[in-house]
C-alpha cells in the first residue's frame, strides 16, 4: 500500500499528499514524536521539487497519515482515551455503549471549524474519581493533541483548538455542577 497524507483544514478542504520515498515518510513517522506540537507555533511545511505548500498551525482541523506501518509507538501519549475512525456502515449501526464496570464504550463526533465532522468509537477505563472524570470531559479541548486510528490503517491527528464541539454517545453520567441538563432537540 502506497502511504498518503491528508492535511484537513479549517475551511474543509483536504490536501492530499504522497512522501516522496520511505526515507521522507520514516522522516515524516519520527516527526509524530512530537505530535504535540504540530498545531502550536511553526507552520506546517510538505514540499517537493515540484512544490511546496505551508500551512498555518491555527488553520489544521486534522493531519492524517495512511499506511500499512505500525505508529504507535510514534504517538504521544493520551491517557485513557483511544479513539477510532468509524466507517460510514459503522456510523450506521445501532450502539448502546456506556459502562461496564471500570471500562466505557462510546461515539464521540468531532465538530471542526469550518464543518468537517469526525466520527469516532472511543474505549476507555473510567477514572476513580469524579474530578478527573469530569476533568478528561472538559479537557479535550486544551489537549495539544488528539489522535486516532484510521480505518484503513494508520493515524490521525486532531487539533483541539479547531473544534467546535464534541457530542459524546451515550451522554455522560457525570456532569460538571454548571452544567445545562437539557434534551437535544
Amino acid at each position: 500500500m502506497t502511504s498518503h497524507i491528508t492535511v484537513i483544514t479549517t475551511a474543509n478542504r483536504a490536501r492530499r499528499f504522497v512522501p516522496t520515498d520511505e526515507t521522507s515518510l520514516s522522516a515524516i513517522v519520527d516527526s509524530l514524536r512530537r505530535g504535540g506540537q504540530l498545531f502550536s507555533g511553526k507552520p506546517l511545511i510538505i514540499g517537493s521539487g515540484a512544490q511546496t505548500e505551508v500551512f498555518a498551525p491555527a488553520a489544521i482541523a486534522c493531519v492524517e497519515i495512511e499506511t500499512t506501518r505500525d505508529l504507535a509507538a510514534h504517538l504521544p501519549g493520551q491517557h485513557n482515551l483511544s479513539l477510532c475512525a468509524l466507517t460510514p456502515e459503522q456510523r450506521v449501526e445501532p450502539f448502546s455503549g456506556g459502562l461496564d464496570g471500570d471500562h466505557f464504550s462510546a461515539r464521540i463526533e468531532f465538530f471542526f471549524i469550518g464543518g468537517h465532522v469526525l466520527y469516532m468509537a472511543a474505549e476507555g477505563v473510567r477514572k476513580p474519581a469524579l474530578a478527573e472524570r469530569l476533568m478528561n470531559l472538559t479537557g479535550l479541548f486544551e489537549r495539544p493533541v488528539l489522535h486516532y486510528r484510521l480505518v484503513q490503517g494508520g493515524v490521525g491527528l486532531m487539533n483541539p483548538r479547531a473544534l467546535t464541539r464534541f457530542v459524546i454517545t451515550p451522554g455522560v453520567p457525570d456532569l460538571p455542577s454548571d452544567a445545562w441538563v437539557a434534551e437535544g432537540l
